[in-house]
């Protein structure tokens, strides 16, 4: 065998594995922006951030800082002991976890502007920081256990219309959980939370009027049920995805519905027999027309009862228009020994899918698989474990905190 001829069947060999897989492994053009993003954060995380020019704003879960006592009065000179007693007892650690919300330059010292106990958040921040709206969720992990296993959770809700430098808190049962908050505007919006629950506001969250749920989105022995996906539109249209049983009239699967801002009620969008979505995203676009891109896992839901279920589903991603919600389309397929966790779609036809490969010994991989032609072809590059990421759809740059690294990356 010669050696042209060599190397023309390893090409073609190489072209015969990329086809049969599905995707080929791509570089990556990761570029740093900042050595010291939120360094001077203590204790240290970068959290959920928003990057705007060399400023960021961002909010952060953030664990008690933990402090020790001087060796010399260590009782074990083996283990470190801390300043106070409270710092040995996780459950009083969870209890002082906080909500804090950072703005700042990028590559310099950011500024807390808010500081609240809570161990979950959800939050919206207006295209020019102008307003904010943040939740925030405590649980008491001290108080005893109720009959159902169901612990209260204080919900309260929180404004700022000076870019986070000031803020109000907002009248709000604290019985109702919040989950997401999406809006158009700093006026029109919507909270969602467990139940699942829909409430809309059209005057800056002084007043929330709850949204009646399309059918089966419901389980009345579920309470803390949620979305399996959730998106707002360009169009201002909310849609809510989630799974339903096999009935007399239908298979098993997943449904979208859609609500418009002048509809009171929900409307059916889409249907995917036999799949259980786990992202549901549309396309950033200025016009009328647009896409919608669902990620979900083909077959029935993980059935936890069952030892022999391990959860291996292959995974797809699918699409239609807001136009014709009636013709899904699937894309592509990704391997069972892949978790699909979420998607982002960008403009000009990307798209990425965020999974971790666990299938293998050691450290489970993640991978970031990208299309930029829509889905037609895809290429996957593996990627470190992060301590945060943000996406900017409007300039398909992707950014990755890990440690006190910010890198981008450019698509």
């Amino acid at each position: 065998m010669t050696k042209k001829f060599l190397k023309l069947s390893l090409a073609a060999a190489v072209v015969l594995i990329v086809l049969i897989v599905g995707f080929s492994y791509m570089s990556n053009d990761w570029q740093v922006v900042s050595n010291t993003f939120m360094k001077n954060s203590k204790p240290y995380g970068g959290g959920d951030f928003v990057i705007s020019g060399n400023e960021a704003i961002t909010l952060k879960i953030s664990d008690p800082e933990i402090t020790f006592k001087p060796y010399a009065e260590w009782k074990d000179k083996e283990k470190a002991e801390p300043a106070e007693a409270w710092m040995n007892d996780s459950r009083e650690t969870l209890n002082r976890t906080s909500v804090e919300f950072w703005r700042g330059p990028v590559n310099g010292d950011m500024t807390r502007h808010f500081k609240q106990v809570g161990q979950t958040a959800a939050w919206w921040h207006a295209k020019d920081w102008t307003v904010e709206f943040i939740s925030t969720g405590w649980m008491d992990y001290k108080s005893p256990q109720p009959a159902d296993g169901l612990t209260p959770q204080v919900t309260k809700l929180w404004k700022s219309s000076n870019g986070g430098r000031d803020w109000v808190q907002l009248a709000w049962p604290e019985d109702r959980n919040i989950g997401r908050l999406l809006f158009l505007d700093p006026q029109r919006g919507y909270a969602i939370g467990w139940g699942p629950h829909v409430w809309r506001t059209s005057d800056g969250g002084q007043s929330w009027r709850e949204i009646e749920l399309p059918p089966g989105a419901a389980d009345a022995g579920k309470p803390h049920r949620t979305f399996d996906g959730i998106d707002l539109g360009p169009d201002g249209t909310l849609r809510v995805a989630y799974h339903v049983e096999k009935s007399e009239h239908a298979s098993a699967g997943s449904v979208v519905y859609r609500l418009g801002w002048e509809q009171s009620g929900f409307a059916l969008d889409a249907v995917l027999p036999e799949q259980v979505i786990v992202s549901l995203s549309s396309s950033p676009t200025a016009s009328d027309h647009y896409a919608l891109y669902a990620l979900s896992r083909l077959g029935e839901p993980r059935n936890f009862d069952n030892p022999a279920d391990k959860g291996k589903r292959v995974g797809a991603i699918s699409t239609w228009t807001n136009g014709a919600p009636e013709q899904v389309r699937q894309l592509h397929s990704f391997d069972d020994t892949l978790t699909l966790d979420s998607l982002s779609v960008g403009r000009d036809g990307l798209l990425l899918v965020y999974a971790t490969d666990a299938s293998r010994n050691g450290t489970p991989l993640d991978l970031t698989f990208v299309s930029s032609d829509g889905g037609k072809t895809w290429n996957s590059s593996r990627e470190k474990t992060t301590q945060g990421g943000y996406f900017n759809a409007q300039t398909n740059t992707l950014y990755s905190l890990v440690a006190y690294t910010l890198k981008k990356r450019q698509f």
